[in-house]
């Protein structure tokens, strides 16, 4: 599963959201940083101090010239007596703020290396919690991990098991294996879905991209299906 989806998939739990917005309000971290650390971890992506250092300094240009200025100018808007241009406005900004959002973290991913890490190397979160100033509590971000850990860690799909019509596997029961990991990942967004729709104000742009992302993977089990299909000669 790509960063962005894992992301949108872990904020939809209320636990996250509390824990990533006490952290950046109070603490001064950027969450799709926190987020990209803790994905990576997940991914057993090796990451190394230069490879956080790029990653922070690409998250604390974001957050200083994009991100903030939206945030604050959607907070105030907020804040103030409610109207229909006023309700209209901050839910533009919310949009700008969350496609911000999401270059940010395919923009971390990008960085981001396909080499596994050593298992007695230091994980993604804490290097990168070193290569960030100020740098977070480590009772926080090991609240932040434990709640993140709870988000569905069985609809990560591996870069190195990606989908694709030409890729190669062994056999039918390598593709029913497959398969059932995809439905896995599927079940998984519908329940971020449901979680997202459950909410008092539904983020339904959150709730389109996460149906996106369903779409996707339905389109590979579909495609797998096919391959255990024989072609029928008329």
């Amino acid at each position: 599963m790509s960063l962005w989806a894992r992301a949108l998939a872990a904020y939809a739990s209320s636990e996250v959201e509390r824990l990533c917005l006490d952290l950046q309000d109070n603490d001064g971290q950027s969450v799709s940083y926190l987020l990209w650390a803790l994905w990576a971890d997940e991914q057993r992506r090796a990451v190394d101090a230069e490879a956080a250092a790029r990653a922070a300094a690409l998250a604390r240009t974001f957050e200083t010239g994009v991100l903030g200025p939206l945030r604050a100018a959607r907070r105030a808007l907020k804040a103030k007596s409610r109207n229909a241009f006023d309700e209209a406005e901050r839910e533009r900004i919310k949009a700008d703020e969350l496609a911000g959002e999401e270059l940010l973290l395919r923009s971390l991913e990008a960085l981001t290396s396909m080499t596994l890490a050593d298992r007695d190397q230091p994980g993604a979160l804490t290097i990168a919690a070193g290569a960030w100033s100020p740098v977070p509590q480590a009772s926080r971000l090991a609240a932040l991990a434990s709640a993140f850990s709870k988000t569905a860690p069985s609809a990560i799909v591996p870069a190195a098991m990606a989908i694709s019509e030409d890729t190669p596997l062994a056999n039918d029961e390598a593709i029913h294996a497959r398969i059932a990991e995809l439905r896995l990942a599927h079940q998984d967004l519908d329940d971020a879905v449901n979680a997202l729709s459950a909410k008092s104000v539904p983020d339904q742009l959150q709730i389109a991209r996460l149906k996106k992302q369903k779409l996707a993977l339905r389109d590979q089990i579909t495609r797998l299906e096919d391959r255990l299909t024989p072609d029928i000669i008329a």
